[in-house]
């Protein structure tokens, strides 16, 4: 068996990923990784793709340039399986899947793109053998199937791996609340920030990389903001560490995209692990899950943050957020299982 998959941005960037090299790993299966290497910094080989750019953002030019180099490794290789990760690219391979590999391939959908509306994607999934979705939540807008199958942003198999719920916050001068992924959602967290400007009680903290880096630095310095710190890029073995240090973990979103009313970020899993509450705004899928499950606090506004935050934490039900966090990982790795089970099929058939 040979099967390549084709991501669309730097493997660092595809966590993602690694499920699916872990089950082929696993499994003895021979394959390659197709990748768009944006920020220039991977070893550069046959089946690495650059153009050159310093921005993280691609046109559609970009994307057909890519989709070009794809196809083309595609017809050289002649893979039996292919996993195409995103709609985008799968939008511009889309013909060479549906008649060179119908039935053999596996998209894997991580968020919506407006190019959806551009072409017949119940197609493309009708003739996958499987559509992988990261969130249960993309069903409301992706054509109904009974090809879709969940695989959570998460590697979680067992509750054994979960963390002791451990909070002394009647302990602490300072409570810590932490985004730790890629910073995006540059308005609402500015509310955040507006809301807690300058608290002696709680400190924001930004961990990683993203669109709104620059952003957020000039607003901080523009308004003499003190309790917020952004600390830049992380390596993957210091992130247990930063939730581990975090009171609460940041998933602010609007509902303001059918991807922010839908996806779940790999902190949601990651939070109730590590046995850290969310900080979440009410109006999305994510927000649901966050209240059905009592992962967190759900704000409806930004009007009395800091009394609303330490009133949850003085008041948290340790037992109570144990129980609900068990139950909703113990879906997760329901879900997670069924996708490997799948996916193994798919490479060993």
């Amino acid at each position: 068996m040979n099967v390549v998959l084709v991501g669309q941005g730097n493997k660092s960037y595809m966590p993602y990923m690694d499920t699916y090299l872990t089950i082929l790993r696993e499994s003895n299966v021979n394959y390659d990784v197709i990748n768009w290497d944006r920020l220039a910094i991977e070893e550069l080989n046959e089946l690495t793709f650059r153009d050159n750019k310093s921005k993280i953002r691609r046109n559609f030019l970009d994307y057909l340039k890519y989709g070009r180099f794809v196809a083309k490794e595609l017809q050289k290789k002649e893979y039996q399986r292919v996993v195409v990760f995103g709609i985008e690219v799968a939008f511009f391979i889309s013909q060479i899947l549906k008649h060179d590999y119908g039935d053999r391939y596996v998209l894997d959908v991580r968020d919506d793109h407006k190019i959806r509306r551009f072409f017949n994607i119940e197609s493309l999934i009708e003739k996958s053998c499987f559509t992988v979705l990261s969130s249960p939540g993309y069903r409301t807008w992706l054509p109904k199937s009974s090809k879709y199958v969940i695989n959570h942003n998460s590697t979680i198999r067992s509750l054994d791996e979960l963390r002791e719920v451990k909070l002394n916050y009647s302990l602490k001068d300072r409570l810590v609340i932490a985004n730790i992924g890629n910073i995006r959602d540059y308005r609402i967290n500015v509310d955040l920030v507006n809301s807690l400007q300058n608290s002696s009680q709680i400190v924001i903290k930004f961990h990683g990389q993203g669109v709104a880096n620059k952003e957020f630095e000039r607003y901080i310095k523009l308004h003499n903001i003190t309790n917020v710190v952004l600390t830049g890029r992380y390596e993957k073995g210091n992130e247990e560490a930063l939730y581990l240090e975090a009171d609460m973990i940041n998933v602010l979103r609007y509902n303001d995209s059918i991807n922010n009313r839908t996806a779940l970020p790999n902190r949601l899993y990651n939070a109730a692990i590590y046995g850290k509450p969310l900080l979440a705004f009410r109006g999305t899928y994510l927000a649901e899950l966050i209240s059905k499950y009592n992962l967190g606090l759900v704000l409806d506004s930004f009007e009395n943050t800091e009394e609303d935050v330490r009133y949850y934490l003085r008041e948290f039900d340790v037992k109570k957020y144990d129980e609900g966090r068990r139950d909703f990982l113990r879906g997760v790795v329901k879900d997670n299982l069924e996708f490997r089970e799948r996916f193994e099929g798919f490479v060993e058939t």
